[in-house]
C-alpha cells in the first residue's frame, strides 16, 4: 500500500491517466496559445514600422530607409547609364570636336519616315547639321534646333544623301533611302569587287559627316539597267526606332 492508500498499481495508473489528459488539453489549446503569441509579435513589429504615433526616432529611421531605396533605385539607372555612354565614346574615332551625350525623348512621324526629338539643343552647343551617332553607327543629322532641344532627321529618310566608302574592298558611292525603303548605295563603279557582307563607312568626301562611321553592311550587290555601275543593297547597323541614348558631334567652329 502507498502512504496515500493507493496501491502500486492503482497509483501507476492515476499518474498515466492525468499525463493523458494533459496531453490532449495541449493538443487541443497549444496552436491556439502559439499562434496567439506570434500573432501578438507580428503585431508589435508592426506597430514599431507603420504606426502613426511613432516616435521621432522611428519616423527618422523610417525616412532614411526610404531616402536609402531611392538613392539605390538612381545609381542603378545611372550604372546603365554609364555603360551605354561607354559603348556610344567607344565607337567614336575622331579627334578633333566636341561630344555631347543625350537621350531621345519622343520620335514623330512625318510624311515619308520620322524623326527623333533629342534632350539636347542650343545652350548645349548643338547646331544645324550637327552630326547624331548611336553606339551601333551613324544615327543622323540634326535639322532643327531649338533652346533644350533638337530634332534629328535618320539617315534612312529619302532626304539624306550620304557619302561613303565600303570596307575592305573601297568601293566608293552615295548611301540614300531606295523605293522599298531600305538603304541602298548607289554610282558604285563597275571595277569594284565588293562582297556581301563588307562594312560600309562614311567616307571623307562628303563634307558633312567624319570619315569612318558605321552605316551598315552589304547584302547584295546588282548591276543597273544601264550596265555602267553597280547598287548595293545595304543593312543599316543601327535600329533607328529603338534607340534611346545619342552621342551628338558638336563642331569646334
Amino acid at each position: 500500500m502507498s502512504p496515500f492508500g493507493f496501491s502500486p498499481e492503482e497509483h501507476t495508473g492515476r499518474q498515466l491517466t492525468f499525463y493523458i489528459l494533459i496531453s490532449l488539453i495541449l493538443i487541443l489549446i497549444g496552436s491556439f496559445l502559439l499562434g496567439g503569441v506570434t500573432s501578438w509579435l507580428g503585431a508589435r513589429f508592426a506597430d514599431l514600422l507603420f504606426a502613426e504615433h511613432s516616435s521621432g526616432s522611428e519616423e527618422d529611421l523610417k525616412a532614411i530607409i526610404a531616402e536609402l531605396m531611392l538613392e539605390n533605385a538612381s545609381l542603378k539607372e545611372d550604372a546603365i547609364k554609364s555603360e551605354r555612354y561607354l559603348e556610344l565614346l567607344g565607337m567614336i574615332r575622331i579627334s578633333t570636336g566636341k561630344v555631347i551625350a543625350g537621350r531621345v525623348l519622343c520620335r514623330t512621324e512625318g510624311l515619308t519616315t520620322g524623326s527623333l526629338v533629342i534632350d539636347r539643343g542650343e545652350r548645349d552647343g548643338v547646331t544645324q547639321n550637327s552630326v547624331c551617332l548611336a553606339s551601333e553607327g551613324l544615327l543622323g543629322i540634326v535639322t532643327d534646333v531649338m533652346e533644350a532641344q533638337c530634332i534629328v532627321l535618320p539617315i534612312n529618310s529619302p532626304q539624306i544623301l550620304v557619302s561613303c566608302i565600303t570596307y575592305p574592298s573601297g568601293a566608293v558611292g552615295i548611301v540614300q533611302t531606295g523605293t522599298s525603303g531600305n538603304l541602298e548605295m548607289v554610282n558604285v563603279d563597275l571595277s569594284s569587287r565588293v562582297l556581301i557582307g563588307e562594312q560600309v563607312l562614311t567616307s571623307r568626301y562628303g563634307g558633312v559627316y567624319p570619315d569612318g562611321l558605321l552605316v551598315g553592311f552589304v547584302t547584295a550587290v546588282h548591276g543597273n539597267e544601264m550596265g555602267l555601275e553597280y547598287k548595293l543593297d545595304i543593312d543599316a547597323s543601327v535600329d533607328f526606332k529603338r534607340t534611346n541614348e545619342v552621342l551628338i558631334l558638336i563642331s569646334e567652329n
